[in-house]
């Protein structure tokens, strides 16, 4: 027979090593834990939330596309971000961020031309000036990278219109003091004027050697026919290359236009945006209310609870680790044989035949009357049913 095997304390055999009285340790420690928590949670002061919304379709161009307008919005979100709009907040109202208020600002899921500014902290007049001054100094930095670039591209035009003109004036000088446009047309009526002359000469009044009078051919003085079509042929390229020139100024005045056009809105928007404190007419306030402290509850309770069960459970485990296990000594084994005579017991009687005992019949057995008679044959229906049956009740 194997011998028995230690058995395995209570500790050992619960994973976290809660047993017996150790759960309400456990519950008592953590629930002090969360309440200490929860007390200094109770003795914050007040969070005020204010919230803002920017309107960034009332200072873009009025010739944005949603695209471009999207753009926009999303610029000035990312702007608002930027740690100079952080420390121009810090110098106009010496607030610093994470320590006297946190902000979080986001392009708004309703519209696409909306800007959400939510800034929480302990006073509201406070979270109030912080919303507002950080959507100011946002678009004004995201309207002034905007101006700088629209005048930055008005500038190459103008350096492009520059060269051109400087080009048409080469090609005017070029033409002979004209538009070549005007010296080329003069060139070709010319050429077709000649010709219609050699083909039917024009006639004048004249007399003859006899002083009869006649008509005579008009003597043309001037350049020959190959003259005009050499000098036509040398206009054909400058008139070409003035035209492509000129229509690529005319198109550069009409980008520069439009630059300075969007150079007169930016500016005009800033000038909105620096009068935004006085008249409000970008930055809307949707409300300005207190916090809900339910969340602050929760973390102030959970952030001492939690570690103090993590620690009570770590020192558990350790305790039962570096605690020594009494040796248990296994029980003497009993040895006997496997055989043997085995005891004869007693066995319990039947009921039955304890009160009527049975008797075996067959149809040739007598039965002794009561009276003790003499021996009588069973009729044959009687040994028939009494086979195998109980005797006659009679029978004692």
């Amino acid at each position: 027979m194997t011998e028995g095997q230690p058995a395995n304390s209570g500790e050992r055999s619960s994973f976290l090593h809660l047993t017996g009285w150790r759960p309400l340790v456990l519950a008592i420690v953590a629930g002090l834990a969360g309440a200490y928590g929860l007390f200094l949670a109770l003795g914050e002061p007040a969070q005020f939330q204010a919230r803002y919304v920017l309107n960034a379709s009332r200072i873009a161009d009025d010739d944005l596309s949603p695209l471009e307008l999207n753009i926009f919005v999303e610029e000035i979100a990312q702007t608002a971000r930027f740690p100079q709009v952080e420390n121009a907040v810090e110098d106009r109202l010496g607030l610093i961020n994470e320590e006297d208020y946190d902000i979080t600002v986001n392009q708004s899921a309703a519209s696409a031309q909306f800007v959400d500014i939510n800034v929480v902290s302990e006073d509201p007049t406070a979270a109030q000036q912080v919303a507002i001054e950080t959507g100011i100094e946002a678009m004004t930095i995201t309207l002034n990278s905007i101006l700088g670039g629209h005048e930055s591209a008005a500038e190459q035009i103008r350096e492009v219109i520059a060269e051109d003109e400087a080009r048409i004036t080469e090609l005017v000088i070029e033409a002979g003091g004209f538009t070549p446009t005007v010296a080329y047309d003069i060139a070709v009526q010319n050429v077709l004027q000649r010709r219609l002359d050699i083909a039917n000469p024009p006639q004048e009044p004249c007399l003859l050697a006899d002083g009869t009078p006649s008509t005579c051919d008009v003597e043309f003085n001037g350049p020959s026919l190959a003259e005009l079509e050499a000098e036509s042929s040398r206009l054909a390229p400058i008139e070409r290359e003035f035209s492509t020139v000129d229509a690529n100024v005319q198109a550069a005045n009409d980008r520069l236009a439009d630059r300075n056009n969007s150079i007169r809105e930016t500016q005009t928007a800033l000038s909105a945006v620096e009068n935004e404190r006085e008249n409000n007419e970008i930055l809307d306030e949707v409300v300005t209310e207190e916090t809900s402290r339910i969340a602050g509850l929760l973390t102030g309770l959970l952030i001492f609870a939690i570690p103090a069960a993590l620690l009570l459970i770590l020192l558990f485990t350790v305790y039962d680790l570096l605690r020594r296990k009494p040796a248990v000594e296994a029980p003497d084994a009993v040895h006997f044989e496997a055989a043997g005579a085995i005891e004869q017991e007693s066995r319990r009687e039947l009921p039955e035949a304890m009160i009527t005992p049975l008797s075996v019949v067959d149809e040739e057995d007598l039965i002794r009357d009561d009276d003790g008679g003499g021996d009588e044959p069973l009729p044959p229906e009687r040994a028939k049913e009494s086979r195998w049956g109980r005797g006659d009740p009679k029978a004692g």
